[in-house]
């Protein structure tokens, strides 16, 4: 059987008759937004269901209503033909439904077993806690599932890994029936990976129903038995894994839209040179492979991947604010080498940076629209014992709150009171001050509405106009197929693809960011 494309949910393989956990017509809405539209879901004993679908897809609101954290507007959820109704967390922990996160939240300062039994200790009378009993528990848990710690290490001084399968751990010690794990290998190495694959399929041995939320296809082949899609809040396809590949399992996941984007007209660039920008060799040990490419002049240069791949990492690498990048990594604007881990030496080169997190390292939510626009050239209004010239201050603010019609009631409004589009047209109007070379922009579209969405384009295609290399790194597939003239995709730290032309589209960087390389689309 072959998987089907349509959103249309009787189109769907039908589900086991008698699953474990039954969820029937499930909707949620918030606003104007239909999260979820009428999704069926199970999940039986002993077997792995995979849940994948796009960023906005309704994965984490299927599973926060599962885990309790929010309810449904309409639908049911049953656990062993008991009807289900949650108020909270704890009722669907007390239900057996166990969810564990992706990030990391054990307590640092704690045991691995402190942490493992934290508000779960078994207790004599009056509270006292039963020490030999807890650690008897702890030790019975790690052996079963052979991990490799022991009760009393630190949790702050486990790998990634291991602090991974403790948290896992702590989540099978509350003895759930069904366990959620949200991307438990985000962010590991390949022999990570392995071991938490490992405990999974172990866990499934032991009867208990695993739900394996991932963007990786590879371990979702893998380990799972049964597959659920999802898209725009439904879900498109549900069966058994053996009865389809991973090349259809993307085409479900991306469908057909018809309000897409169309691709920019990519004519050959204006600027003949060798590279604005080149890179060379670029890293972090353990977590960024050494990676090389060259920018040209007036083009846009994508780079993509999934979360934890190491995306935030190469933009800090490319502007010299990566803690722990490697020594002999090179980066060069117009032939002439940057000072690596130096980024006011990037900024004095030509380089210019927006990261994703745009309150946290962008605008200065404090302060008006004038500060944030000249505070990268600040030294350029420093009058007399420096003093700011602040009727030229207030003159280049206007310029650039004209120029991308930024939408705000003058230079001295508080930035905080501005939309997220109108934020990210200061934090470019910021940048732009400085007349850069090479601008760095991270999902400059995420979080903006779709009129802003156009405007934060226009202003893009003016400055490759001007003859600004861009490095568009986004997991935002419609700006990297709209807007890119080549496209480089990230797996697990590496780079593992470069595309261009007709070769950018979504169901191929998908692919290829899930599972890692183009040539396993034709496999199962």
């Amino acid at each position: 059987m072959h998987m089907r494309t349509d959103t249309s949910a009787n189109l769907a393989p039908q589900l086991p008759s008698t699953p474990f956990l039954a969820c029937d017509g499930l909707t949620k809405s918030f606003g104007a937004v239909n999260a979820l539209r009428g999704v069926d879901f199970r999940v039986d004993r002993g077997r792995v269901r995979g849940l994948i679908g796009e960023n906005g897809a309704g994965k984490s609101t299927l599973v926060k209503i599962i885990a309790g954290v929010q309810r449904p507007d309409d639908g049911t959820m049953t656990l062993n033909g008991r009807r289900l109704r949650f108020a909270n967390t704890n009722d669907a922990i007390r239900a057996g439904i166990v969810t564990v996160h992706q990030d990391i939240n054990l307590v640092q300062t704690m045991t691995v077993a402190e942490n493992l039994m934290l508000n779960n200790e078994p207790c004599r009378r009056f509270g006292v806690i039963e020490g030999r009993r807890l650690e008897q528990t702890v030790v019975k848990l790690l052996q079963q599932y052979e991990v490799d710690v022991a009760p009393n290490d630190d949790v702050s001084r486990l790998s990634n890994d291991r602090k991974k399968m403790v948290q896992i751990i702590k989540g099978i010690a509350l003895r759930p029936d069904v366990l959620l794990l949200d991307e438990p290998t985000s962010s590991l190495t390949e022999h990570e990976v392995e071991v938490v694959l490992g405990l999974i399929r172990r866990l499934a041995d032991d009867q208990v129903g695993v739900v394996l939320i991932s963007h990786y296809l590879n371990e979702i082949f893998d380990v799972c038995h049964d597959l659920t899609v999802m898209r725009d809040g439904a879900v498109v396809w549900n069966g058994a894994i053996a009865t389809t590949t991973r090349a259809e399992a993307v085409a479900s996941m991306v469908g057909q839209r018809l309000d897409a984007p169309q691709r920019r007209a990519v004519a050959a660039l204006p600027f003949a040179d060798d590279g604005v920008l080149k890179v060379e060799r670029i890293g972090i040990p353990r977590r960024v492979e050494p990676m090389s490419f060259t920018l040209r002049r007036g083009e846009i240069l994508g780079i993509t991947g999934l979360a934890g791949s190491g995306l935030d990492d190469i933009a800090k690498l490319i502007f010299g604010a990566a803690p722990n990048a490697s020594r002999d990594g090179r980066v060069a604007v117009n032939g002439v080498p940057v000072p690596l881990g130096q980024p006011a030496a990037a900024v004095r080169a030509g380089i210019a940076l927006i990261t994703g997190d745009r309150h946290g390292e962008g605008v200065l939510l404090g302060a008006s629209l004038e500060d944030n626009i000249c505070l990268t050239v600040i030294d350029r209004f420093a009058g007399f014992l420096g003093r700011l010239d602040r009727k030229a201050m207030r003159r280049t603010a206007r310029s650039n709150i004209e120029r991308l019609r930024v939408r705000a009631p003058g230079p001295n409004a508080a930035i905080s009171q501005l939309s997220g589009g109108n934020q990210q047209k200061v934090l470019i109007a910021k940048w732009l001050e400085t007349n850069p070379k090479v601008f760095i922009l991270q999902d400059p579209t995420i979080g903006v509405d779709v009129g802003a969405k156009a405007e934060i384009r226009a202003i893009i295609e003016d400055m490759l106009s001007n003859g600004v290399g861009i490095v568009l790194i986004t997991t935002e597939l419609e700006d990297l197929v709209s807007m890119c003239d080549r496209v480089l995709v990230v797996f697990r730290g590496a780079l593992v693809a470069e595309l261009s032309g007709g070769g950018i589209t979504r169901e191929t960087i998908l692919h290829i960011a899930s599972c890692g390389a183009a040539e396993e689309r034709a496999t199962a």
